[in-house]
């Protein structure tokens, strides 16, 4: 008798210990019981007061300032029902996309974990993570520290996206399938403008040390990545006339310190006088020169858009001209415009990859769409409402 109270009472101290383990597992979540439950993903009630939060402005925006600062405003009814039922029903539609998009993800082998607690787990590591950086003088891309809204957005824009490079694998699409559809829809692959370039490109020098820098990962399209996120560059604030402005007072064209722009304006001058890209690589072996063809179909910005600007400056250059050295990211550019065309027709052979990827994106999203009309949603209108209106209390 004396050795079953015992085991027991171990048995109590063991499940006590255990729960507290797990408390102590994600300790910012003080209200941590599901209230909804989507496609066999819980939302618990601290994610979902958080996402409706979300939606506030959409929702006040539709009503008079007086209106939208009224004591009972959210339980005031309307032609399109009351405020906290448009805020709650906005809530719901976008929590059925996120939590359709991780069950989807779990089933196509995504080993993202996407829990409300996991994320605000993760949240917690990388914001010591960054911060720890940032103490030690490293540059830190993007964010120092995240907020619960911003890293709870960036896992579900980064798993969606993920998503859906993976479910575009699983619908392939023949050449002849692409060729009709290319053949059906040709006005929708003619281009307003097409560029070819001869484009010089080299890394700015440290105005301190004069060093080229190390050198970086190749993305491809020569500017090194962003060793966080794996982006080549990072895009300047266009001026007009191809220079950055100053971040400071908005202006264009501001001097730059001396990182390499010597050299650079010694290729234009080359590139002016109609120096060959042969003759400018024994000239400047210090830079890279190639040849690229862009259009507006095909502006080669690369995944993350660090591009964007070399199609912006070549786009509105004439045939024969020759722009100002630019900064782009940590590079320097300067082109010369070989070719231009207006309203010219893409050769299937040209566009066929770019058109394969937006059918295979548009199948995709459709059963990203479809899983969302087929989602079980289970949940009790009471306890919705009690959090809705405990979230937008002061609101």
């Amino acid at each position: 008798m004396r050795n079953r109270r015992q085991n027991s009472f171990l048995c109590i101290m063991a499940m006590a210990c255990a729960a507290a383990i797990i408390g102590c597992g994600t300790p910012s979540i003080k209200d941590g019981d599901t209230v909804m439950e989507i496609a066999g993903q819980p939302v618990v009630k601290a994610e979902y007061q958080m996402v409706l939060k979300s939606h506030v402005p959409e929702v006040k925006s539709q009503y008079t300032t007086e209106e939208a600062n009224a004591e009972d405003f959210w339980e005031m009814e309307g032609g399109a029902g009351s405020p906290i039922g448009q805020v709650m029903e906005l809530a719901r539609e976008d929590l059925a996309r996120k939590k359709v998009v991780a069950r989807l993800a779990q089933e196509a082998g995504i080993g993202v974990q996407a829990d409300y607690g996991s994320i605000v787990e993760g949240m917690g590591t990388e914001n010591t993570k960054r911060e720890g950086r940032s103490a030690s003088g490293e540059v830190i891309y993007g964010l120092t520290s995240f907020t619960p809204e911003d890293y709870y957005s960036y896992v579900y824009t980064d798993l969606e996206s993920q998503l859906l490079e993976k479910l575009k694998s699983s619908h392939p699409v023949s050449e002849e399938e692409l060729e009709a559809i290319y053949q059906e829809n040709q006005g929708q692959y003619t281009s307003e403008i097409r560029v070819q370039m001869l484009v010089g490109e080299m890394q700015a020098q440290d105005p301190e040390t004069g060093d080229g820098g190390v050198q970086q990962p190749d993305t491809g399209n020569g500017l090194p990545q962003d060793p966080e996120t794996g982006d080549g560059g990072v895009q300047q604030p266009d001026t007009g006339n191809g220079l950055p402005q100053d971040p400071e007072t908005g202006d264009g064209g501001v001097q730059q310190p001396d990182t390499g722009m010597a050299a650079a304006q010694q290729a234009k001058a080359s590139m002016e006088e109609g120096a060959d890209i042969d003759t400018l690589k024994g000239q400047y072996p210090q830079i890279n020169f190639y040849e690229l063809e862009m259009s507006s179909l095909r502006t080669e910005e690369g995944k993350s858009g660090a591009y964007a600007q070399r199609w912006m400056v070549s786009s509105a250059m004439e045939e024969g001209q020759v722009c100002e050295p630019f900064l782009i990211g940590r590079n320097i550019m300067v082109m010369r415009c070989l070719k231009r065309e207006e309203n010219v027709a893409e050769p299937f052979e040209t566009i066929k990859g770019v058109l394969k990827s937006e059918v295979q994106t548009r199948l995709a999203q459709e059963e990203i769409e479809q899983g969302i009309r087929e989602a079980e949603i289970s949940f009790q209108e009471k306890t919705l409402e009690q959090a809705a209106l405990e979230a937008l209390e002061g609101s």
